[in-house]
């Protein structure tokens, strides 16, 4: 039987008020940062070739919600601080202040409406965004150019170079806030600590190492092969190929990662040699291009490994599916059968699963399943296979010549473990687990003949009070210590 201990809890609005105090200090300071950088690349008035706040404040929009819609508004205005006179701010001013407002606050919202799983960016976001970015470098680019004096007859070679400065600085800019973005979203997600280890797990490694040093060396070798006449080396395009390839082979994160930091080096690099905006114009559309194939080979890529797991893993507890299970089985039988070992099937039930479910409800039928996988993984070796059978039954082979000493062993250590409370957002439990077992080759040597026989002993221990394990070769359940 299950027993139930409710839990409260109480809302902490001085922690809100907290939490929305530095998420606003963030975004403007975030913004007034990334407009610095874009002063940097300024080529005329209010015209920058790599202009990335408005693509950022675009993202937290979509991140932190309307309500930070007025400090987007303040950021805008103080953003320009020490170049821009707020102190005589005038409706001249005020005018393109509004425009990036509404454009890119716009977005925002749409995204967030498009991708309510803030955490989770979904291929949907992605494509939507690359939609926006274009869209609103495009807005931005009209309205400017319609509302500017400075910029000589429609359609004349100073109001065309204008309008393509312009629009392909907010279409860079925008694109390079999304890996920023999203290695603030990592940060914020997982702390520093656990991203400090997943760089030196993950990215520290020498074949990701050698594919950076290779796109950073082509960054320079190709600008410098230009630098005689300040021109853009059509080289460049060479840049792509690493990029792509460090996509394919390891996903849309390490490739857009790579993307921004070639574009970086290759800006960094301009400004060092003081070269001509006309060479970094054309950079920036192969940049534009190396970020949208980027994400959209990324994608593919997440797809496919998505369908594998799919296929492969149950997606409740991440575990092997019966599909991976029997294949990973077929291969530690045959090596059983070829050093005359033994191996032991374990059918696991959760005894007192439905009544968590009917108390707590199925998020926390659901969590339990998940405590309970990885309670089951810690119980065996890493040699030896698990599986959700479906619902709340798994499946456990256990290898390497495993006797029946062995897998009542490993019975015992799960049902003790299992006994203990499991904790919920919402209350404790606790539960209990039927086993049953058979073993190769003593009670058969077909995948689903041994899997049958666990199966059948595991329904002997449930009729003899549960709460103990049962061998298919013998009559007698074992219980539990507890």
């Amino acid at each position: 039987m299950a027993n139930f201990v409710g839990k409260t809890g109480r809302p902490y609005s001085s922690m809100q008020l907290k939490k929305t105090f530095f998420n606003s200090l963030f975004f403007i300071f975030s913004f007034w940062s990334l407009n610095q950088i874009a002063y940097l690349f300024e080529v005329a008035e209010n015209i920058s070739i790599f202009y990335p706040p408005s693509g950022f404040a675009m993202l937290l929009i979509y991140l932190f919600g309307a309500k930070y819609l007025p400090v987007y508004l303040i950021a805008i205005i103080v953003g320009g601080l020490p170049q821009r006179d707020i102190l005589n701010y005038s409706l001249d001013m005020f005018h393109p202040d509004l425009r990036q407002f509404i454009i890119y606050g716009t977005s925002g919202l749409i995204l967030g409406r498009i991708n309510p799983e803030k955490d989770v960016l979904s291929a949907t976001f992605f494509y939507f965004l690359i939609l926006a970015s274009v869209v609103t470098a495009l807005l931005s680019a009209t309205i400017f150019v319609i509302n500017s004096n400075e910029l000589g007859p429609l359609f004349s070679p100073q109001w065309l170079n204008s309008v393509a400065l312009f629009f392909v600085g907010n279409l860079t800019g925008a694109l390079t806030a999304l890996p920023i973005f999203i290695f603030y979203l990592h940060v914020k997600t997982i702390g520093w600590n656990a991203l400090k280890s997943n760089v030196n797990r993950d990215i520290l490694r020498p074949e990701k190492i050698i594919a950076l040093l290779v796109i950073l060396l082509l960054s320079f070798l190709v600008i410098s092969l230009g630098k005689l006449g300040e021109t853009f080396s059509n080289y460049y395009y060479f840049i792509l190929i690493p990029i792509i390839w460090t996509t394919v082979k390891w996903g849309l994160g390490i490739g857009l990662m790579y993307a921004f930091i070639g574009n970086m080096c290759t800006l960094i690099i301009y400004v060092l040699f003081g070269y001509s905006h006309y060479g970094m114009l054309e950079v920036q559309v192969i940049f534009a291009m190396s970020i949208i194939a980027t994400i959209l080979i990324g994608l593919v890529h997440e797809q496919k490994d998505r369908f594998y797991e799919e296929s492969m893993y149950d997606g409740l507890t991440g575990l092997a599916n019966m599909r991976l299970f029997k294949k990973l089985s077929s291969s530690m039988i045959a090596n059983a059968y070829r050093n005359k070992e033994e191996n032991a099937f374990l059918f696991v039930d959760v005894d007192g699963f439905k009544a968590v479910n009917d108390t707590f409800g199925h998020k926390a039928g659901d969590d339990l399943l998940r405590q309970i996988s990885e309670l089951i993984k810690s119980c065996i070796r890493d040699s030896d296979s698990v599986a959700r059978f479906g619902g709340d039954e798994f499946i456990i082979q256990l290898h390497s010549n495993t006797s029946e000493k062995g897998a009542e062993t490993v019975a015992l250590n799960i049902i003790e473990n299992i006994s203990k409370p499991f904790y919920f957002d919402n209350g404790v439990a606790t539960v209990g687990a039927s086993i049953g077992i058979s073993i190769y080759p003593e009670d058969g040597t077909d995948i689903d003949i041994l899997i049958s026989k666990a199966d059948r002993a595991m329904y002997a221990a449930k009729k003899s009070g549960k709460g103990c394990y049962q061998l298919y070769s013998r009559r007698s359940p074992k219980p539990d210590f507890s």
